[in-house]
C-alpha cells in the first residue's frame, strides 16, 4: 500500500498516520462454537531490514505473511476485540489490549493501552511527520 498525505494548507501540519492490519475476530467466546476459529491468529513484531520495521502475520487458514513498513516507526500492537469496559461498565474485557488502544496511545498518550511485548490481532505502523505548506509526503507498507 502506498499512501500519500497532502497540506494544502498554508501551515506546516503535523500528521499521525496509522496504516492498520488486522484479523477479523472469529476466535471470541461470545461466538457460536460451531462458526468460532479453532486458532487464535497472530501478529509479531519480528527483526526487519534496516530502515524498515515489520511484522509477521499468522492465520490457520489463511497462512503465513509478513508486512514491511517504510521507516523505522513504531508498531502499536493490540487485540481486535471490543472494549467491554468502556461500552458496557461492569462487564470485564476479554483481553487488556482492546482495538480502540491504538486510539487511546496515540490521542491520550497512554502506552499501557497497546501490547509491550508487540503481539496481537491488530495493529498499526505510527508514523509521525509534519508536512510543509502546499507540499506532499509519501510513505508506504508492502
Amino acid at each position: 500500500m502506498r499512501i500519500t498525505a497532502a497540506n494544502r494548507g498554508p501551515d506546516p501540519a503535523e500528521l499521525h498516520l496509522l496504516p492498520t492490519l488486522w484479523f477479523r475476530n472469529d476466535w471470541a467466546t461470545w461466538i457460536a462454537e460451531s462458526n468460532r476459529a479453532a486458532e487464535k491468529p497472530n501478529l509479531r513484531q519480528i527483526a526487519a531490514a534496516a530502515g524498515t520495521s515489520a511484522v509477521a502475520a499468522t492465520h490457520s487458514v489463511v497462512g503465513d505473511f509478513v508486512l514491511s513498513c517504510e521507516g523505522e516507526v513504531p508498531l502499536l500492537f493490540t487485540d481486535n476485540t471490543t472494549n467491554h469496559e468502556r461500552l458496557f461498565p461492569g462487564q470485564k474485557n476479554e483481553s487488556p489490549y482492546v482495538k480502540d488502544g491504538i486510539n487511546d496511545c496515540v490521542v491520550q498518550g497512554n502506552q499501557a493501552a497497546v501490547n509491550p511485548e508487540k503481539q496481537g490481532t491488530k495493529v498499526a505502523a505510527h508514523y509521525r511527520v509534519t508536512i510543509a505548506p502546499a507540499s506532499r509526503r509519501p510513505g508506504g507498507c508492502a
